[in-house]
């Protein structure tokens, strides 16, 4: 259907004449430049659209087409290695079939399809019926559709072929390389599993006390300052992820540059290549139409949950969801919607609900495993967590890494707070740890963080009366929460070593700890005065986390052995 533009208010604009045959959130597009745009009401006399697009010298008068579908992304080989913007549109050296233009026209760019299935017998959803090279370092699985089964009909051979031309026939259904899907329309998938695995992220204030399972939902909140790019920009490097879409969500552009860099120059462990190989950027930043970063955040959900569904393991870094729920809110605010709490819209709640649900393992239609594990930054104005995003958060997420301000001044990073920060799997992952062979790790992070948070109430104690005239043993479990803070949560980003830590070498250095943390506690026993033990040379151990896990026992057994001649 065609219609006309009657009025242009920023990014809503209302079309005459589409009104007896558009649906709600139907894409449009609008003018002669084609912006797309979504329907977010329907009257009997027009039709009111939020485009995605800067909407400048779009005129009354000028044609509207709808297309006869939500707003949807194409999904197929290229994405991986890729930049695009909140709509999936290519930024600078993106494959260009993606373009627009491109899809609708018939697609030059050509790829490689080798068949692995058999014609002639039955398949369903999710079935591999080929795999693509030349997509990116890991392997592209062609897929059965969704919705789509029946008996294989007709398989391409062997060779280079169109992204759009089908290379397959099922059931009647023509299934080409290439092809659109809904973006706030979850893929579907057979069962949710419930599994206790942890998603790695090198970082051991995360790994160790506040980990986050794989399938598992995570939030950042903090104040300016605080790291949380940094964070997330190591997760996205270290994480043991098989493909990562990394969301710039409202950040500003020279963040998103230097994270790009940084992708690009960081070699992958896994193949050798270049991280950013297996990585989906997408980058709706600050100065780009605010329209679009709403979509955004869907858009990087859906391209998970395509490589979920090939039986990858992925992880969705959103930075942030605050900037996405400001443009929620502002959004509300154009369309005349009942303002909430601070002028969000009444259905934040449920917009984040929605979001975050998306994280799962799952079973695949095709019988494999897979995962979307969605990782959120919040950014409350001010560094006050009772903002309703943060609050909001809190309520749908399994794990929160809360970034303390004062301990990011005190440059200590990660600034991950150890009394702000919860993990709500811990149990299940204790259980997985132990099924593989370390049944101490749960033992380990309850202990750890016991005595961080009796050196905190210790702290504020010593503060009113002076560490001096608390009993030795209280001096020693400040003592200990101080080694701890230093030797195990404190961790390098720019270090080459220090950067990535192995869970061994996390464990091992908590052993130190506590090994050292014990001696110290049976000096005080045995008469030593506390001062001349915190008077001790704790070098050795403080440094260990510069090295590997054999020179952290060798340092942890270095400042025993001083505590030693204590005795």
């Amino acid at each position: 259907m065609t219609g006309a533009v009657t009025r242009v208010n920023g990014p809503l604009v209302e079309v005459a004449g589409l009104s007896g045959g558009v649906a709600m959130a139907e894409l449009v597009e609008l003018g002669t430049a084609r912006l797309p745009a979504e329907v977010v009401e329907v009257h009997a006399d027009r039709v009111v659209a939020q485009a995605y697009e800067y909407t400048g010298g779009l005129a009354p008068g000028a044609p509207v087409t709808a297309l006869g579908r939500p707003l949807s992304v194409p999904l197929g080989p290229g994405l991986l290695g890729g930049t695009f913007d909140g709509l999936l549109r290519p930024l600078d050296s993106a494959p260009v079939w993606l373009a627009p233009d491109a899809v609708r026209s018939t697609v030059d760019r050509r790829v490689t399809f080798a068949p692995t299935a058999a014609g002639g017998h039955l398949v369903r959803p999710g079935e591999i019926l080929g795999t693509v090279t030349g997509a990116g370092p890991l392997e592209h699985r062609v897929l059965v559709p969704p919705g789509v089964e029946g008996r294989l009909e007709w398989l391409a051979s062997a060779g280079s072929y169109p992204l759009t031309v089908p290379v397959a026939t099922v059931g009647g259904t023509p299934v080409p390389l290439a092809a659109w899907w809904p973006v706030r329309r979850p893929r579907p998938y057979a069962a949710r599993v419930s599994g206790g695995e942890p998603l790695l992220t090198g970082q051991r204030v995360l790994d160790a006390l506040f980990p986050v399972l794989k399938g598992g939902t995570a939030a950042v909140p903090g104040g300016f300052g605080t790291g949380k790019t940094v964070l997330l920009q190591q997760i996205a490097k270290w994480c043991d992820a098989d493909v990562i879409v990394y969301v710039g969500c409202g950040e500003r552009g020279n963040e998103m540059a230097d994270a790009m860099a940084e992708l690009s120059a960081l070699s992958d462990p896994r193949t050798g290549g270049r991280l950013v190989d297996r990585t989906v950027v997408i980058a709706n930043t600050s100065n780009m139409p605010v329209m679009a970063r709403e979509a955004s955040i869907y858009t990087g959900v859906t391209v998970a949950e395509y490589y979920r569904d090939m039986g990858y393991h992925t992880v969705v870094i959103a930075d942030s969801t605050s900037r996405w729920a400001e443009a929620l809110r502002e959004f509300a605010s154009r369309s005349g919607a009942l303002p909430a709490e601070e002028g969000y819209p009444a259905g934040l709640a449920s917009a984040l609900a929605a979001f975050y649900e998306r994280a799962a393992l799952v079973e695949t239609l095709g019988g494999g495993t897979g995962s979307v594990t969605v990782v959120g930054a919040v950014s409350p104005p001010g560094g006050d967590l009772t903002e309703p995003v943060t609050a909001q958060t809190q309520r749908f997420v399994r794990t929160l890494w809360t970034l303390d301000r004062d301990l990011a001044y005190a440059r200590h990073y990660p600034a991950v707070s150890w009394a702000g920060s919860y993990c709500r799997d811990s149990a299940r992952i204790g259980a997985w740890y132990a099924a593989r062979g370390n049944p101490e790790w749960a033992a380990q992070r309850q202990r750890a963080v016991d005595l961080l948070g009796a050196a905190d109430r210790l702290a504020a104690l010593a503060e009113l009366t002076g560490v001096g005239a608390l009993p030795g043993p209280e001096r020693m479990t400040l003592l200990g929460g101080r080694l701890l803070r230093e030797a195990v949560l404190q961790q390098s980003a720019l270090s080459t070593v220090d950067a990535h830590c192995p869970p061994e070498k996390s464990a091992g250095l908590l052993d130190a700890v506590f090994s050292v943390v014990d001696r110290c506690g049976e000096l005080v026993g045995a008469g030593v005065a506390p001062q001349r033990i915190e008077d001790a040379d704790f070098s050795a151990l403080l440094r260990a986390r510069e090295g590997d896990l054999d020179e952290v026992r060798r340092d942890a057994a270095t400042t025993l052995d001083g505590l030693g001649a204590l005795a």
